[in-house]
């Protein structure tokens, strides 16, 4: 069972590292580009694209949030970890691992939340045709892209979940999977 968990944890982790986050890197310099062609057209030629700024803003927007799914796995989110830190160098390690997985578990019931709430959300919105302030580009793709990257990041929080329940256990997981306070027993 372990195995089959480790391998299936490593495709999601290649669909997310490789896939997705490369994905995400390739729209942002694509957002790039078009912003320095727009940069030019406008300062030089004194023309723009109507939809321009709209399209650099959504697809940047867009990259980071499929992105949040990348560093999820990577566990190099925005962390604070005082307390943490206090409680491992005092020696409680048990509770600091307790700690994570309930804050692991919290974000699973979160991500899936937000996950949940943006799909009837997208749906919404492509059905009253919102679209961007240029009046050009759909709305919806970009919130699809929020609500995926919500889905992903409560996914991959499951794997962490298994990987921070084992840890309490005093069993190691995933060993090639990062572990953000780099705790050993």
């Amino acid at each position: 069972m372990e195995v089959a968990i480790d391998r299936l944890y490593r495709v999601v982790r290649f669909i997310t590292d490789k896939i997705i986050g490369n994905g995400a890197a390739f729209v942002m310099l694509a957002a790039t580009i078009l912003a320095i062609i727009e940069i030019f057209r406008r300062y030089i030629l004194g023309v723009v694209f109507d939809w321009g700024q709209d399209a650099v803003t959504y697809m940047m927007v867009s990259a980071v949030f499929l992105y949040f799914a990348v560093t999820q796995a990577q566990r190099s989110n925005l962390a604070m970890l005082a307390l943490i830190d206090m409680l491992r160098k005092r020696g409680y390690i048990k509770l600091v691992l307790t700690i994570r997985a309930m804050i692991t578990l919290l974000s699973i019931y979160l991500f899936a939340s937000f996950s949940s709430w943006g799909i009837p959300t997208v749906e919404r919105t492509a059905l009253m045709g919102r679209k961007t302030q240029s009046l050009v580009l759909e709305l919806w793709p970009f919130q699809l892209c929020l609500t995926i990257g919500f889905g992903l990041m409560a996914l991959i929080c499951l794997f962490q979940l298994y990987q921070d329940i084992q840890a309490i256990r005093g069993k190691t997981v995933f060993p090639w999977a990062p572990v953000d306070e780099h705790i050993e027993i």
